[in-house]
């Protein structure tokens, strides 16, 4: 099993960890983690956040019964490799219109329709939520399309729209600023019923549409 470490973050988190790298096998581990303790809570448990290669464990200290130096040796045991977490696999329609389209594929050196080719062209794993409820970080884009946050973020980016920035693609699903490359726009509802379409651990497919 990868090599993982437990640290306190206060009085009410402990944080497990992975190496500090993006990579699936670990974020695989992080997920399953996760799954296992929601379905099997210690006594106190509150919630976990997964990350990339981390979750964090929050938790009542005046009435969890568990000792987090034995967590280790409970997840060794638990034999995760065995079991790793494995998402839900989706098909995302896409407008590949995005108002900064132009200026990402110039500053790649790249005609707008390679962009969008090298977008759609490979899956893309979901490692976690976060900036925003709903806010799916997926990776990882091909080389040829990594790129750096644009160095004055847009005021408002609307609900939908499809962004790159770094090694990553995500979906915008409220209203809001944003400093990544918006390449196009989906349709999809983004919450239903309360809940957030993308879920970390999803593999998810683009396509582009026209309509």
């Amino acid at each position: 099993m990868e090599e993982v470490r437990i640290y306190r973050l206060s009085e009410k988190a402990i944080t497990i960890s992975w190496e500090p790298r993006i990579d699936r096998d670990i974020n695989a581990l992080v997920l399953e983690t996760d799954r296992r303790l929601y379905t099997r809570p210690f006594i106190g448990w509150i919630e976990n956040v997964p990350a990339y290669h981390t979750l964090t464990v929050y938790y009542d200290p005046f009435v969890a019964e568990f000792d987090p130096s034995h967590l280790l040796q409970e997840i060794a045991a638990r034999d995760l490799e065995s079991s790793l977490f494995n998402g839900r696999k989706l098909r995302v329609p896409v407008r590949y219109d995005g108002p900064d389209l132009p200026m990402a594929a110039e500053k790649l050196g790249i005609s707008e329709q390679e962009l969008v080719r090298l977008h759609h062209s490979r899956h893309y794993h979901v490692y976690m939520l976060g900036f925003m409820p709903g806010f799916p970080y997926m990776g990882t884009l091909a080389e040829e399309l990594v790129i750096p946050r644009k160095d004055v973020p847009s005021p408002k980016v609307k609900a939908g729209s499809v962004a790159i920035a770094g090694y990553q693609t995500g979906v915008y699903p409220f209203d809001s600023p944003g400093g990544w490359y918006v390449i196009g726009h989906t349709d999809i509802a983004l919450f239903r019923d309360g809940k957030a379409y993308f879920e970390a651990g999803d593999e998810v497919e683009f396509y582009p549409v026209t309509e």
